[in-house]
């Protein structure tokens, strides 16, 4: 029996009994040659028989790809987005708790652990995966849901997935509302809006610069989201030239490295966009030109502004065409 570890993802997308045991149990004690069987995840009447593999670390990429309707954003698996399990299939030299698989041909799609894929891809680690001809598109579009329920995508990944949603409502002469997405994800219309807002606003170069990207929560992303909006050519400056040597202390923990680098992407100097040159300054009058605009500013103390000095101004100042 295969030892189940701590960091070992456990998933039970269906939490139905299959041969007196969960799903999970199953995927827990499996062995390499072991057969079992499912109930399919668009129909819980039709059985899927599945075998369990061993894909060697050399054959991972070339044999295997992530299903692509998967709600996870590969290019954004690292290291720290995976340290969860990363660590056990380290020192084990696999993963204990197989993926799933769509078999086809001689390729495997992977319906369910695409994080245990990457996890499997860095430690050069060996990986296990349960494996079937039988599974059909419907059951990967299920799987694809929910699969994500330990931990869980982050809101830009979900806005991505939630635009998908949007496209498919309006392919069919829907609006593709909030509201309408909202009761096909059986999330809140707001919650919608938000992802769909960092989805559309943040370039996925901004979400890479966090650890991971789930570090960019709602909060985050407004914030984020307002700098890009009034400033946008100092915030796509900052972004450009962001290195680790900007942060204070590179050894921080992941949660002061997110927020060191949104406070870094969001902090602006004011005298940097309103930068003003002197050109007359007295005990009561100054004029000031500003660099950027070349707009003049004349400040008068109103002690000495008289009702006369007043009238001559409006005349000159009425005489400019």
């Amino acid at each position: 029996m295969a030892r189940k570890r701590k960091n070992d993802t456990r998933i039970d997308p269906f939490a139905t009994p299959v041969e007196s045991s969960s799903l999970d149990d199953l995927l827990g004690q499996a062995s390499v040659g072991q057969e079992v069987t499912m109930p399919a995840p668009s129909d819980p009447n039709r059985q899927i028989k599945l075998i369990c593999e061993v894909i060697p670390f050399q054959q991972i990429e070339p044999t295997t790809s992530v299903y692509g309707k998967n709600r996870r954003e590969q290019s954004l698996l690292n290291e720290k987005s995976v340290a969860d399990i990363l660590p056990a299939i380290k020192a084990d030299g696999k993963n204990m708790h197989p993926a799933l698989c769509w078999k086809k041909g001689t390729s495997q799609v992977v319906l369910s652990g695409s994080r245990r894929r990457m996890a499997c891809l860095l430690a050069q680690a060996d990986y296990i995966v349960f494996s079937s001809e039988d599974f059909t598109d419907e059951d990967a579009k299920a799987l694809a849901i929910s699969s994500d329920q330990y931990i869980a995508p982050s809101l830009w990944e979900l806005g991505k997935a939630y635009v998908q949603t949007r496209q498919k409502l309006q392919d069919v002469g829907k609006k593709g509302s909030y509201r309408e997405i909202a009761a096909i994800e059986g999330v809140s219309h707001t919650a919608v809006a938000d992802s769909i807002k960092a989805y559309e606003q943040i370039d996925k170069q901004v979400v890479l610069m966090y650890p991971t990207p789930n570090h960019l929560g709602r909060e985050v992303a407004k914030k984020l989201i307002a700098a890009i909006k009034e400033h946008p050519e100092q915030f796509a400056l900052k972004v450009s030239e962001f290195s680790d040597s900007i942060l204070e202390d590179n050894n921080m923990s992941d949660e002061k490295r997110s927020i060191a680098i949104t406070k870094h992407l969001t902090t602006f100097e004011l005298e940097s966009t309103n930068r003003n040159e002197c050109l007359l300054e007295n005990k009561f009058v100054k004029v000031q030109r500003s660099i950027n605009s070349g707009a003049i500013t004349v400040k008068i103390d109103d002690k000495v502004l008289t009702e006369k000095r007043l009238e001559q101004l409006q005349k000159l100042l009425s005489s400019f065409n």
